[in-house]
């Protein structure tokens, strides 16, 4: 009997690998699942050029590297010239035969984005595929030289504007896709056509949430106004990714202790830019979605968008509202690509 006690004993103080090894299956389990969908497509687009804004860092350049090993030629707008080249340094030391160029382009200034646009137009015969990755979030109140608020015009007035003036590059592609990064938050987002801007009320969160529901509205009418053309438009939800440069407002990011407490959980909780860039490359690259448009994507596959994405009527009053904002004569934009003659309904 005293000896089974005593292996008794022995058991109970073994206990402790097979706690470590549940631990770390239990960390791997949740990993796995915060990380979603890989990229499904092999596919590559050699000499297609492509367009992403946000390119310097996080999700914009990681999907930059993938892209330029599927032979893609990049444009990579940035705001900071620095970091431009930081990145292209990057690229090139990840991907020797990465054939990319640098731009600057600040989406809060629409001469810039004039400009961006203006370049492209005359250095390139078309452009193939338009990802608009760069954004921010828990951005303090403040306005842009354009007079709009710093949130809602880098989220969607300025990728708004530089989509509408691509347009025509894209639809001189064989099959122009246009890509818009939206967001999760974008479900409890509300539109306020009245104060767009949020000067009558302002909270971050709300006004990002404005921000990415605006876009991921654009997206849908966009396809609607363009169905018989060869340019498709999508959204894409990345996911809550770490790693990138959209937290530098956060409160969290505020103070050395702040980070240093949260970031394990951020480390658990949020993806690393490669995996939430998996079902932005999925929607660029999988040539089974050359005729689809409209939709919104989440871990590679359609998902329901919030209800307001559908509604026409304020779609349409939010697309002339933005147009009057941007100062661009959508409709005739739409008309020329289109071919139409008659009005755009």
């Amino acid at each position: 009997m005293k000896q089974f006690f005593e292996h008794l004993e022995g058991v109970k103080s073994c206990w402790w690998p097979y706690i470590a090894t549940f631990i770390i299956f239990v960390i791997g389990a949740i990993r796995a699942y915060i990380g979603g969908a890989h990229c499904p497509t092999r596919n590559r687009i050699d000499g297609k050029i492509v367009v992403i804004t946000g390119g310097s860092s996080g999700i914009g350049l990681t999907t930059a590297k993938e892209l330029a090993k599927k032979g893609a030629r990049l444009i990579l707008g940035v705001r900071n010239a620095e970091r431009g080249k930081r990145a292209l340094e990057y690229l090139l030391q990840e991907c020797p035969e990465t054939d990319a160029i640098i731009k600057l382009i600040d989406l809060n200034d629409f001469v810039s984005i004039r400009e961006f646009a203006n370049q492209i137009n005359l250095e390139y015969e078309r452009v193939d595929i338009l990802i608009n990755n760069a954004g921010i979030i828990f951005h303090p109140f403040r306005k842009t030289v354009d007079g709009n608020e710093m949130t809602i015009s880098t989220n969607y007035f300025g990728p708004f504007l530089l989509t509408h003036l691509l347009l025509n590059l894209l639809s001189k592609s064989d099959n122009g896709r246009v890509i818009n990064l939206s967001a999760v938050a974008h479900l409890r987002g509300k539109i306020d056509l009245d104060d767009l801007n949020s000067e009558k009320r302002f909270v971050e969160i709300e006004a990002f949430s404005q921000s990415k529901l605006a876009l991921t509205m654009f997206t849908k009418h966009m396809a609607s106004l363009l169905k018989h053309t060869n340019i498709t438009f999508n959204a894409v939800n990345p996911g809550l990714v770490r790693g990138t440069r959209h937290l530098r407002n956060s409160r969290i990011t505020t103070s050395f202790f702040t980070k240093l407490s949260v970031w394990p959980w951020m480390w658990l909780f949020m993806k690393t830019p490669k995996q939430g860039s998996q079902t932005l490359l999925y929607v660029a690259l999988d040539p089974f979605l050359k005729n689809v448009s409209g939709c919104y994507f989440s871990n590679c596959e359609i998902q329901k968008p919030s209800d307001l994405v559908n509604d026409v009527e304020l779609s349409e009053k939010l697309y002339k509202k933005t147009c009057e904002i941007v100062k661009i004569d959508g409709e005739t934009i739409v008309k020329n690509i289109t071919g139409e003659e008659e009005k755009v309904e």
